[in-house]
């Protein structure tokens, strides 16, 4: 049995970003929340005063050096899976919110082959039309979906080319951001993460997004660490609302 300790844990003033996978009618689990379980979350914000914004945003509030706007929330979904299309995007109209959408770029059109799934990714027509909704932005989730934890330099700079070359061929607006796949980031390794860095400021990165699950406290000094929040399927409504204003549930999570 879990043991929660969130009333142990403070609430956290900052900038929390939430972290999605699929979205579907049924069969909620770790990857997976059920489209009811969706619709309760998002009322649940538009009813608590939450307001949305993107990257763009963001990148904009950071630049002005001005103060976060109270309950101020990101909401991201990797991968890019047509139930994003289907079940999350008519979710986001009902309640005015944006989010942003993370494609593994050699996968559009195709499934999760990465995770041996049989789930389907936008196709590039989906996905230029999705950026014509209002407040929907497309980032950077890798090309083939690897974990920038086990990539050298040389590879983490193909694969971020190799992404940009695929939208642009496609002609999908995209931010630039980037979702780590897995979270995974050399962390471990000062010299390959401040190479790292160095790449991401060379090639213009605005943003790349780990996990953590902490509330990013405000101003938000490590662009390159942003932390995300994982919503579970296999959350209860109690531990959605906890991670929402201290990032966890667990004391030491």
């Amino acid at each position: 049995m879990t043991i929660l300790f969130s009333f142990l844990i403070p609430p956290k003033k900052g900038l929390p970003v939430l972290m999605y996978h699929k979205i579907l009618q049924e069969h909620p689990d770790g990857l997976t929340v059920s489209a009811d379980q969706l619709d309760h979350q998002l009322m649940y914000l538009k009813e608590k005063g939450y307001q949305t914004i993107g990257l763009k945003t963001l990148k904009n509030l950071l630049k002005d050096g001005g103060l976060l706007p109270k309950k101020t929330i990101i909401l991201t979904f990797d991968d890019a899976y047509t139930n994003f299309r289907d079940y999350a995007l008519p979710l986001l109209k009902k309640y005015n919110f944006t989010a942003t959408v993370f494609v593994p770029a050699a996968f559009i059109g195709k499934t999760n082959i990465w995770d041996r799934g049989n789930d389907a990714i936008m196709t590039a027509e989906d996905l230029k039309r999705l950026v014509l909704q209002d407040g929907i932005e497309i980032g950077l989730h890798s090309f083939l979906h690897r974990s920038y934890g086990d990539l050298a330099i040389s590879d983490m700079e193909e694969d971020l080319n190799n992404c940009r070359q695929t939208l642009e061929f496609y002609g999908i607006p995209y931010v630039k951001a980037l979702a780590y796949p897995y979270g995974g980031y050399p962390k471990r390794d000062p010299e390959l993460k401040a190479q790292m860095i160095s790449l991401f400021q060379k090639t213009g990165l605005d943003f790349a997004l780990r996990i953590g699950n902490r509330i990013n406290p405000w101003p938000i000094r490590l662009p390159y660490e942003i932390n995300r929040i994982d919503i579970k399927g296999t959350d209860s409504f109690f531990t959605f609302r906890t991670k929402l204003t201290k990032g966890r549930a667990k004391l030491f999570a």
